[in-house]
């Protein structure tokens, strides 16, 4: 079907070359700043007195008749330049940016008029928001700043209406399949693996570690690089899965990348120390403990989690409940000092190489203090758990280990019941993004009919089997084949505190991960054949029925003249959720803890336009997006409600919260708001006024606010002086604010002013 595509262009084109032509034209430029400095969702630096955009475009209309016939053709080119700001870019296929932006044939055949070719299709009523306009994507690289027309996104269709002898209508439309374009989640999204190469020479030999890796190296990362980095319109669910520091694309090398770390750091001390047994400890009085060595991270020992291992105790003190958590061996000297070189537990702990953690005091202040003597430093006598897990995580560049602020807003706080075990399977772990969109020769279908009645109530009902455009998401765990693989919980016990594990706080229950059919494992290498774990993330679309329908009746009134009253809803039957599962997060089962799940969903609008003060024009909206499947369960990772009294690791309540299954908020979840819960029924209010000025009515200004449920609220004024009939100057300010966890909130620093020219010809 997409050589058809090309053959219809170039008949189009050829029809023009032997026709006569009108041509027509409009050059459009508009440059654009920021009006305050901040960052915006997913920038890792500000935008103080930064352009964020200079664009110029060029349309060209050829309009015409094909040969002798009646049939027309018309034809829209346009050339595209940005090449300053944040959104610098170019021309690019089915973006509001392309160059070849319509292209049909209007020709009928019996009693049906036939529009075949690159097109849009409008069907809704409502202002600033699209329910019934469900046949086009929609470009939101700018969310919704530019015009409807500009930023709906034409596709290739054939568009059949049929008038009937009643004055109803009947209308018929096979289309080409296209995604809504989100910053940050499009085609133009890098694809590929994401990984942390630094071990890939690494290799765990007879208890010791062989490696080429160095302090130096542990500064490397896998932050992304799509095109779309620093884009002031990245919504926070788009930097959930993508984005740099938040994004679950580019944490888990990053994951991958640490439970590597911990396998090198929580070696044995000494590389004579072999004579470990299978339960970890070694056969020989005065060799070491293994400490969390790959050998000693089974059995009850699985029991040490990051949360229990983030509390600001000294390392040396965990010793004491590894040792009576394993049921092993008492210190041979019965005194269990640390740097004596006869322990068992974390104080004869090789804490790497790195010459990261320093083993005592005398050592704290500089890096060149530290000996090479780690059983006579007395490793662990320092640093804490949490400052070791601090340690691993600064060195890369997403948020996995940030406790600073009161919520849950980092990997480690997220994961607080992943246990020691469990990291084993992540090790060099990386990521992929792959599209898996329908092909050219999938199509949508959609019906529309169109009456009057007697009293002059306008009505349309519509149907459509479609593919929704909104994009699906996926993420699985594969093996290095490619298959898909599954995790698997493997029992369930008390996690080990800093005391005995029958303490009433510390019994907080866990479970251990594998992932079936991977080697997992601190002693893999990047580098070796072995099954590593990959997780994919699939960006995709899923078929979806559409039933809607819209009605709009003129009222006179003596105030304000006629008063359009109208609505229009959509039932959409099979669209996609996301779902979050805190508790499968906090065991680190990563490929429950997000998934989309299908359900039905209602959308509609009703409004009102009138006229006031001679000629302003009025209108108001009521939104509403209703979820007929939503999801809200007080349920853990086991299926046991939620223990609403624990208070977790850290002492502190906020983690009797980090459980729970819900409906996320698509457009603003994130790391940094617990990923936020959905409304059942979320609400929008809008207001719309546009009011001719100037002595003859020739200049116009606009101003539409929407205001959505929780708070968030935006503004767009916009005015267009006409300097003469084929010249005008535009200027426009867009404004967000409200609550930073909404829509329009979170993009408060993406508010902007923009001034422009357009020249028709």
């Amino acid at each position: 079907m997409k050589k058809n595509y090309y053959l219809l262009a170039t008949f189009v084109l050829s029809a023009a070359l032997n026709a006569e032509i009108q041509v027509s034209g409009k050059l459009t430029h508009e440059s654009a700043a920021y009006t305050n400095d901040g960052l915006n969702v997913g920038q890792s630096t500000t935008h103080e007195n930064r352009a964020m955009k200079s664009e110029t475009s060029a349309r060209i209309y050829l309009d015409g008749s094909v040969g002798d016939s009646e049939d027309t053709f018309h034809l829209e080119l346009q050339g595209y330049s940005n090449e300053a700001g944040d959104m610098s870019q170019g021309s690019k296929s089915f973006t509001q940016r392309e160059v070849l932006r319509e292209a049909y044939i209007d020709t009928s055949a019996k009693d049906w008029a036939i529009r075949a070719g690159k097109q849009q299709v409008v069907w809704g009523k409502a202002d600033g928001y699209k329910a019934l306009d469900l046949i086009n994507p929609t470009d939101y690289s700018e969310m919704a700043q530019n015009q409807m027309e500009d930023s709906r996104i034409p596709t290739f269709m054939i568009n059949a209406e049929k008038y009937n002898a009643d004055g109803s209508s009947t209308q018929i439309v096979l289309s080409q399949p296209r995604e809504n374009i989100f910053a940050g989640l499009n085609r133009s999204t890098t694809t590929g693996f994401y990984t942390n190469p630094l071990f890939a020479t690494d290799s765990y030999t007879s208890g010791t570690w062989n490696s080429t890796s160095n302090f130096s190296m542990w500064s490397n990362d896998t932050a992304s690089t799509n095109q779309d980095d620093n884009h002031p319109f990245m919504l926070k669910g788009v930097d959930a899965i993508v984005g740099k520091r938040n994004g679950f694309l580019n944490v888990v090398p990053d994951l991958g990348s640490v439970a590597a770390l911990f396998g090198r750091a929580f070696a044995m001390n000494g590389a004579s120390d072999t004579n470990y047994d299978s339960s970890g400890f070694t056969a020989a009085a005065d060799d070491h403990q293994a400490g969390l060595a790959p050998t000693s991270h089974g059995g009850s020992a699985a029991g040490f989690t990051v949360g229990n291992f983030n509390l600001g105790n000294a390392l040396g003190l965990y010793s004491t409940s590894f040792i009576a958590a394993t049921a092993a061996n008492t210190d041979p000297n019965g005194d269990d000092t640390a740097g004596d070189g006869s322990g068992y537990g974390f104080e004869e702990t090789n804490l790497g190489t790195s010459a990261f953690w320093l083993a005592k005091a005398a050592d704290y202040s500089s890096l060149a203090n530290v000996g090479d003597d780690y059983a006579n430093d007395g490793a662990g006598a320092v640093f804490t758990g949490a400052a070791t897990l601090a340690a691993f995580a600064a060195k890369f560049g997403t948020n996995l280990n940030d406790r600073s602020t009161s919520e849950i807003d980092s990997v480690f706080e997220y994961m607080d019941r992943t246990s020691f075990t469990t990291f084993d399977a992540f090790v060099n772990a990386k990521s992929e993004f792959v599209q898996d969109m329908p092909s050219d020769l999938d199509a949508n279908l959609a019906f529309r009919y169109n009456n009057t009645t007697k009293d002059g109530l306008n009505y349309s009902a519509i149907y459509s089997y479609n593919y929704d455009t909104n994009p699906v998401l996926k993420m699985t765990w594969r093996d290095k084949n490619g298959n898909e693989v599954q995790t698997v919980r493997n029992g369930v016990f008390p996690t080990i505190g800093t005391g005995n594990v029958s303490t009433a706080d510390d019994k907080v229950y866990t479970t251990f991960l594998t992932i079936s059919g991977i080697g997992g494992g601190a002693s893999e290498t990047a580098g070796s054949d072995t099954n590593l774990a990959t997780l994919r993330i699939t960006e995709t679309m899923e078929r979806a029925h559409n039933i809607g329908g819209a009605v709009d009746y003129a009222l006179e009134t003596e105030k304000f003249g006629p008063i359009v009253l109208r609505a229009e809803g959509l039932y959409q039957k099979d669209v996609y959720s996301p779902i979050v599962d805190r508790g499968a997060l906090s065991i680190g089962d990563l490929t429950k803890a997000m998934y989309m799940q299908k359900g039905d969903k209602l959308r509609y609008a009703l409004g009102a336009d009138f006229t006031v003060d001679t000629d302003m024009m009025v209108s108001g909206q009521f939104i509403q997006e209703r979820n007929l499947d939503y999801v809200d369960k007080n349920i853990d990772w086991d299926g046991s409600a939620c223990d609403t009294t624990r208070t977790g690791y850290y002492n502190d309540a906020k983690y009797a919260e980090n459980c729970g299954v819900y409906t996320a908020d698509f457009a603003s979840m994130s790391m940094s708001n617990g990923f936020k819960k959905a409304k059942k029924n979320k609400e929008f209010y809008s207001l719309y006024l546009s009011k001719p000025f100037g002595a003859s009515k020739e200049h116009r200004w606009n101003n539409i606010f929407m205001y959505e449920e929780d708070g968030g609220k935006w503004n767009r004024l916009d005015a267009e002086y006409s300097i003469d009939d084929n010249t005008q100057l535009t200027a426009e300010y867009n404004k967000y604010w409200g609550n930073e966890d909404t829509q329009f909130g979170q993009l408060a620093k993406a508010s902007n002013v923009q001034l422009g020219v357009k020249v028709s010809f």
